[in-house]
């Protein structure tokens, strides 16, 4: 068989070259359609819904419409009781039952898919009954203002509960606003707050609900304001003089805000195992302060119940510190809980024994909670308890005048510091324990955030026995029988912060005591803040030479001393 020819070849060529080419082509538009928008199969079968809802005009006017022939009825409701054709009390009564009417009709609109009508519909049930109930009772008379709040509260659920069931929030939001508008109406022209008080409290936990369940987070935080404006308004009136509210009305309507809150907080912090968040922070700080700051300021001005009221903090702040507890064993989630309810119970505790008590006995109650405090923070090993210790224990010094003593050591006063009640002494032994103990001591050189409680028990110590050096002059002189001048006084206190100061250094290592040795340097630049105010204004030259020459050696020593231990 011959060869073909070489002119065959080259057509052979041709025709696969004009192929390729023509395949080429096909899968070129192949992929050009395959990357247009919206033309794959994909695409066609199952399209994304719009991010952006539409806007619908028409569905607007139509509901917008609807709402208007649905507010020319309960006019015609009210021309009708104004007529006479029916007393006041069935006009009003078909009004709210008008109201509710379309309140369940907003809810089937929910349910039926239909947000738009549900929204128009809901709203103007709103604005039919909010101002129905505050014209019942302003103007019909039909209502004091103890069964309006009941009147309001009750409205204001039926229309939260329907937009909690439609899972509408736009509802909600109305709902909420008309409902504080509604009550500060009914305030301001019956001029009466506590009715009014517990109905903002319990809208603004029912709206903290509706957070919980449907993540609506916005809603409580108006509705938590006013609730405390609210109480705040009873407790001004309780307080007055004269009184215009009684003091147990202002009592329970604080003890309600209280309960309600940190009630609902417990609720969903301990029973769910939630972790707190910064609503619940800041609206129990608020709550605090007007509940349980107002019950204390209302039982001053009565003159009684401060024991018992004293008492029921205190045991609130076990409570909590016994629920705090529940969190120690715990990991990171639940720290957050842990330093709630731990500073809860410490605002309780101390608030409670400071209104319990007073005197002396105040002072060693202090004393006793610091020491509990110790006793938890030496189990537990918990920054936050030995912190929570050393809060208790400077309180107890405060109360007992242990701190007025100590810095009256850097001041020009005599007389204010003349004695010392035996509740300092105690005070002073239990600091000056607790600085020798193994919660303080120590570890590092450098200061941590962990050495901080050591540091306010040491300065509570070194305070303290600073401080005892006047008392323990002036009853030496008196013993003596001789004159006590104040430039002696003074140069005696540079000479006893001197010595302190030198004392410090010689503590500056790891260990026990520890702690006081960070305080070696800040003592002495006190010191010398002391002699260029106080000495050299008050003293003679020979008792200055002293003073100088007392702080001069110390500024010598307790370098020295530093560096002997190892510390700088």
């Amino acid at each position: 068989m011959p060869p073909p020819s070489t002119g065959s070849i080259d057509d052979q060529i041709e025709r696969l070259t004009h192929r390729l080419a023509a395949v080429e082509a096909r899968l070129a538009a192949i992929e050009q359609d395959a990357s247009r928008p919206g033309e794959s199969d994909a695409d066609v079968e199952s399209p994304r819904p719009a991010i952006v809802p539409t806007f619908d005009p028409m569905g607007v006017l139509t509901n917008l419409g609807r709402s208007l022939i649905i507010l020319g009825g309960a006019f015609l409701l009210r021309a009708v009781t104004e007529a006479g054709t029916w007393p006041p009390v069935a006009g009003v009564s078909m009004g709210l039952l008008y109201s509710l009417t379309w309140l369940a009709t907003s809810n089937r609109a929910a349910a039926g898919g239909n947000r738009l009508r549900a929204i128009f519909d809901g709203g103007t049930a709103l604005i039919i009954g909010y101002p129905l109930i505050v014209e019942a009772a302003l103007k019909f008379g039909l209502f004091t203002p103890t069964t309006a709040a009941l009147a309001l509260g009750a409205f204001t659920a039926c229309a939260l509960l329907a937009a909690n069931h439609s899972r509408v929030p736009s509802l909600a939001w109305l709902a909420s606003l008309g409902g504080i508008a509604a009550g500060l109406a009914l305030v301001v022209r019956t001029s009466t707050v506590a009715p009014a008080s517990f109905y903002f409290t319990s809208l603004g936990v029912a709206t903290l609900w509706l957070g919980y369940l449907r993540e609506w987070r916005g809603l409580r935080w108006p509705t938590g304001a006013v609730a405390c404006f609210a109480v705040l308004g009873v407790t001004l009136r309780a307080v007055a003089q004269p009184a215009v509210d009684p003091a147990a009305l202002a009592w329970a309507s604080q003890g309600f805000l209280l309960v309600a809150y940190l009630g609902s907080i417990a609720i969903r912090t301990l029973v769910r195992g939630r972790q707190v968040i910064v609503f619940e922070m800041a609206q129990t700080v608020a709550v605090l302060a007007v509940g349980l700051g107002g019950m204390i300021a209302v039982g001053h001005a009565v003159d009684g119940g401060d024991l018992l009221l004293g008492g029921a903090i205190i045991a609130l702040g076990a409570a909590a510190y016994a629920v705090s507890f529940q969190f120690l064993a715990r990991h990171a989630p639940a720290a957050l809980n842990f330093y709630f309810y731990s500073s809860l119970a410490l605002i309780f505790t101390m608030v409670g024994t400071w209104t319990a008590l007073d005197g002396p006995a105040r002072s060693m109650a202090l004393v006793g909670v610091g020491v509990a405090l110790a006793v938890a923070w030496s189990r537990s090993s918990r920054a936050t308890l030995g912190a929570h210790t050393a809060i208790a224990l400077v309180t107890a010094a405060q109360d007992a005048g242990l701190v007025t003593l100590g810095l009256a050591m850097f001041t020009g006063a005599i007389a204010s510091a003349a004695q010392a009640q035996w509740p300092a002494l105690v005070a002073l032994a239990v600091a000056v324990a607790l600085c020798g103990s193994k919660l303080t001591a120590s570890h590092q050189a450098t200061l941590s955030a962990a050495d901080a409680p050591g540091l306010a028990l040491g300065l509570i110590a070194v305070g303290g026995i600073g401080g005892l050096v006047t008392p323990v002059v002036i009853a030496a002189a008196g013993a003596l029988s001789l004159p006590v001048s104040t430039e002696l006084v003074i140069t005696i206190r540079t000479a006893a912060l001197s010595a302190l100061a030198v004392g410090c250094a010689r503590l500056a290592r790891t260990g026990r005591f520890s702690a006081l040795g960070h305080l070696a340097y800040p003592l002495l630049a006190a010191t010398g803040v002391k002699l260029l105010l106080v000495d050299i204004r008050y003293s003679q030259a020979s008792t200055l030479f002293a003073a100088l020459a007392c702080y001069g050696a110390a500024l010598v020593v307790v370098p020295r001393l530093r560096r002997l231990t190892g510390t700088t």
